[in-house]
């Protein structure tokens, strides 16, 4: 099988404009999915800081939820949110000037 061979000027500027625009179209196509997988990338980023993030406040909760009924944790409750003491303890407080 032979091939045609363009011999006209006009055929030949024609075929570089029918390739300038295929790979101006090509060249755009490509910008396009290199910012969208930018995007994408930033995005995987930011959710990934969230999990690790939400990982450890699991991690926070379930250590809390672990000592909630231990006596330790009571303890520890009392004496700094109630401000109470143990029987036989001396509290000391500091003088207002």
């Amino acid at each position: 099988m032979k091939h045609r061979q363009i011999k006209s000027p006009v055929g030949k500027v024609l075929l570089f404009v029918f390739f300038v625009i295929v790979f101006a179209l090509v060249a755009v196509r490509l910008n396009k999915e290199k910012e969208m997988r930018a995007r994408v990338e930033k995005r995987s980023r930011e959710l990934e800081a969230a999990a690790q993030q939400a990982s450890a406040e699991y991690a926070d909760a379930a250590e809390r939820s672990r000592k909630a009924g231990s006596d330790d944790y009571v303890e520890e409750v009392a004496r700094e949110s109630l401000g109470m003491v143990m029987p036989g303890e001396t509290v000391f407080k500091p003088s207002e000037d």
